[in-house]
């Protein structure tokens, strides 16, 4: 007991530390530190690197490759939410000076829980930002600017102008709200296949096989089937534009594999494109959070009706997708058949 209290004591005092080397950092009358308050920067094209590290060790770094951002060298990341910190960046503006009588406690709050965010133009470290915590009335954020290694002297109060809101939620650093969303986003006529299977009821599956913008529907076999709606047919692959998962489930790996080792997959869809790159998802039924019971018969409905399951091949994340998102794209092999 004797030593958990000296650690306690120990992890106190070096807190403190940290606590006082920030305010007599940012502190003017403390060896005349300068205020930087020029958080904006001009020209965001130049950006191609940022890193959001929070003070519990979270970090999300995003690298610009090519035309896209990578997340933490593994992920493609999600294009608006780049866009919006690439806005954020332009944008920002200083709302107000830190009252005097407040500075310390700001700074001092600031050194205890912050975000710092890196950013870097044209690959060299340009500015650095300390994002502290909303002002009471939410409609700015203590913000601490620094650049060349030298932080400034003074904190401010920043804002986006014609944004009522505060801006430290923006600095986020869950892979799983960074990780880009889409997963069948094609080019209608980029698709040379889609295989839609019905593993509980294989006379439902079907394939779309599509040469030289000329479309045809087959059995699960490969045999071609008479009698498809041709324009049916067409306008199904169109479905495959804009395909995104709603959200990651919030379940361990051991968790996943558990609900899958008992479930079996209620539809299979593969999608390989003219080069020849092939995406299989698996959906599962998702059981309800709030079972309903229906009044007629009695029966209780245990699985969601607005949300299913679903886990691309070769990852190991089990996704959620909205229903209304996805179109009818379980569409079986009678709609297809006049």
């Amino acid at each position: 007991m004797k030593n958990k209290s000296t650690g306690i004591l120990l992890l106190a005092v070096v807190l403190l530390g940290i606590i006082a080397l920030w305010v007599m950092k940012t502190d003017s009358s403390k060896g005349g530190g300068k205020a930087f308050s020029d958080f904006e920067i001009e020209n965001v094209e130049n950006i191609t690197k940022f890193v959001i590290t929070e003070s519990t060790g979270n970090v999300a770094n995003l690298e610009k490759a090519g035309e896209e951002w990578r997340l933490n060298g593994k992920f493609k990341a999600r294009p608006e939410n780049v866009e919006l910190l690439l806005k954020t960046f332009k944008h920002i503006a200083v709302q107000s000076a830190v009252p005097s009588e407040l500075k310390k406690t700001v700074v001092a709050n600031m050194a205890a829980r912050n975000k710092k965010v890196e950013i870097f133009e044209n690959g060299e470290l340009t500015k650095t930002y300390f994002v502290g915590s909303p002002t009471k009335d939410h409609y700015g954020t203590y913000m601490l600017l620094e650049k060349n290694g030298r932080k400034s002297s003074e904190p401010y109060v920043m804002h986006l102008p014609g944004f009522n809101g505060f801006l430290e939620s923006r600095f986020f650093t869950n892979e799983n709200d960074w990780k880009y969303s889409g997963v069948f986003v094609y080019d209608p006529l980029e698709i040379a296949s889609v295989k839609v299977e019905f593993p509980q009821k294989l006379s439902d599956s079907y394939r779309i096989n599509q040469s030289a913008k000329i479309v045809s529907l087959m059995d699960i076999d490969g045999n071609p089937i008479e009698g498809a709606d041709k324009t049916l047919v067409e306008n199904y692959l169109l479905n495959y534009e804009k395909i995104y998962f709603n959200r990651i489930a919030d379940y361990t790996e051991k968790q996943v594999d558990s609900i899958l080792a008992v479930s079996e997959p209620v539809y299979t869809l593969s999608v390989t494109d003219v080069s020849n790159k092939k995406r299989t998802v698996d959906f599962y039924l998702k059981m309800s959070d709030n079972p309903t019971v229906n009044e007629v018969t009695g029966e209780k409905n245990i699985w969601d009706t607005d949300y299913i399951h679903g886990r691309i091949r070769g990852e190991k994340e089990l996704l959620v997708f909205q229903y209304f998102a996805l179109g009818n794209v379980f569409a079986p092999k009678s709609y297809f058949i006049q």
